[in-house]
């Protein structure tokens, strides 16, 4: 059956004329295919609408990504006193994709770790980590709601919390006691404008779901 419906690069379907993604679609088949053969895949390749909704899941999300790190960036430059975010910080240092280790987990990749460039001589620097999500919770009840934000606040706590080991061999100058820090502060940021839950007593319900969850994670709508 899916040898029958493998996708022709000269012959998209109608929804597919024209978009750059067709052939990478057709490239990502093949290779699936390949990976079944080979026992190295279990699932079978996306129909073309389900890749493409993934694809523009994919993109919205690095889009909110970058968005979210110029604002870091912009509001490490105001007066401490006028910051949003990091305030709690003299000279905040924004590194993005930090590879991080915790005791409970193996290795990760923070959106962003912010840590201070300004900690005197034998002082630990303050940590704090970023988890950015773009999802749409505009038509989840209530309770998918909370299942869905309770998962991703522990999984932030889990894997950007706590004890961390810092991966990365450019920062290791700013941590006085080889490369584990602790995390003072947790972020979590959820993508908002037409994506949030439309019931605010939901929206509500949820955030506190998710903080009772994790207490040490700030969940937030941007």
């Amino acid at each position: 059956m899916l040898e029958k419906q493998r996708p022709v690069l000269e012959a998209p379907p109608p929804g597919a004329r024209s978009n750059p993604r067709w052939s990478e679609y057709v490239t990502y088949y093949e290779k699936r295919l390949g990976e079944l053969r080979q026992g190295t895949a279990v699932k079978p390749p996306l129909a073309w609408a389900g890749y493409e909704r993934m694809r523009g899941w994919f993109a919205r999300g690095l889009a909110f990504e970058r968005i979210m790190v110029e604002m870091l960036r912009i509001d490490a430059q105001r007066p401490r006193a006028e910051r949003r975010f990091l305030g709690d910080f003299l000279q905040p240092r924004i590194e993005t994709y930090v590879g991080v280790r915790t005791l409970k987990s193996g290795l990760r990749f923070a959106d962003v770790l912010v840590i201070e460039e300004g900690t005197l001589a034998g002082t630990p620097p303050r940590v704090e980590t970023f988890s950015f999500k773009s999802r749409d919770f505009s038509l989840l009840e209530e309770g998918a709601l909370k299942t869905q934000m309770k998962a991703d606040a522990s999984e932030a706590l889990r894997y950007y919390g706590g004890a961390l080991n810092i991966r990365r061999p450019s920062l290791q100058h700013l941590v006085h006691e080889g490369s584990n820090v602790s995390v003072q502060n947790v972020r979590l940021i959820y993508e908002g404008g037409a994506l949030k839950p439309k019931d605010v007593a939901d929206l509500q319900a949820a955030v506190s779901a998710a903080k009772d969850a994790a207490p040490a994670v700030e969940v937030l709508f941007q």
